[in-house]
């Protein structure tokens, strides 16, 4: 598996072969397996004062959405509930499993609007989606190289996408805070519909990275042609959704609730080494044959789609 660039580099999107797209995706995640990891753990690390700013969103938009997130009520919660600390971490029965429980999970919620986009630096995202396109198009890569090209050539407009991001997912979560609270079976549907509302925009939003290092257009076109995508391809789309539920959300919290040191080391692992790229090549290469079928490069001149040729 070579990290290098070859002489030429491929402007084809999607790579033709005689396996399907799936098999395509698990090989191509496999064959550059080191360097995924790779990626993953510098996304955390480099996005470490996302993580404090959405730590501090977090702890204020959950009592929002339901009074038994403040600390206090959800340790009163847990305890009227019966719940028990796990003897694997040596809880006693009472605050200190409760404590530490209520605070896994909104760990769990801040990697969770990390590893979906919502929440992260956005030239780092760039970079990031530079390396998965080109491993996408069966390049090799200069891992730190491209990961800065992409961060140089997306800069302003990648600083535009974290503040929509940022804005649209706080305005989304508190209206669902709003409605779900106004008790009204208007106000439940609502909150449904917001929720939905979320869910397509990680997406969205995922795939808006993906475009902005794959052609050259405008901020409200990124939106545009990924809202377009989505619904061209809505049944593959609910498919990727539910890959990403699957592993960002539903094994994460099963792992956190077992609150047993084994269950709490995979998650960690998961998320540092292996989840967050997992979902994001994921998207990366679904984006690349979306655009390859509506959006093909420019067979001559590379150069009008926004890259360079090396």
């Amino acid at each position: 598996m070579s990290i290098f660039k070859p002489k030429e580099v491929k402007q084809i999107d999607y790579v033709d072969t005689e396996h399907g797209p799936i098999y395509n995706f698990f090989y191509s995640f496999w064959t550059h397996i080191l360097q995924m990891m790779g990626a993953n753990a510098l996304l955390v690390i480099f996005n470490l004062p996302m993580l404090f700013i959405s730590y501090v969103f977090t702890i204020y938009i959950l009592p929002q959405i339901n009074q038994v997130f403040i600390v206090e009520n959800f340790v009163k919660f847990m305890q009227d509930s019966g719940i028990t600390g796990n003897a694997d971490l040596g809880n006693d029965i009472g605050n200190e499993a409760a404590y530490q429980l209520y605070f896994l999970l909104v760990f769990y919620c801040v990697m969770m609007l990390l590893s979906t986009c919502l929440f992260c630096i956005g030239p780092f995202q760039a970079g990031f989606n530079q390396l998965y396109r080109n491993l996408r198009r069966g390049n090799g890569i200069y891992f730190f190289e491209d990961f800065k090209q992409g961060m140089r050539e997306n800069l302003k407009q990648s600083i535009i996408v974290m503040l929509v991001g940022i804005i649209v997912t706080t305005a989304i979560l508190t209206s669902i805070a709003f409605y779900i609270n106004t008790g009204t079976r208007w106000g439940t549907l609502l909150a449904v519909v917001f929720c939905v509302l979320m869910v397509l925009f990680m997406l969205v939003q995922n795939i808006v990275y993906q475009l902005m290092v794959s052609r050259s257009l405008s901020t409200i076109n990124l939106y545009r042609n990924a809202a377009i995508f989505v619904l061209l391809k809505f049944g593959p789309c609910l498919g990727i959704i539910g890959v990403q539920v699957l592993i960002l959300v539903i094994v994460p919290f099963a792992l956190i609730l077992s609150t047993t040191y084994l269950a709490l080391g995979i998650y960690v692992f998961l998320y540092m080494f292996i989840a967050i790229a997992f979902v994001q090549y994921l998207v990366a290469f679904f984006t690349g044959g979306l655009l390859h079928q509506y959006m093909p490069a420019p067979s001559e001149d590379s150069e009008e789609d926004g890259e360079t040729e090396e």
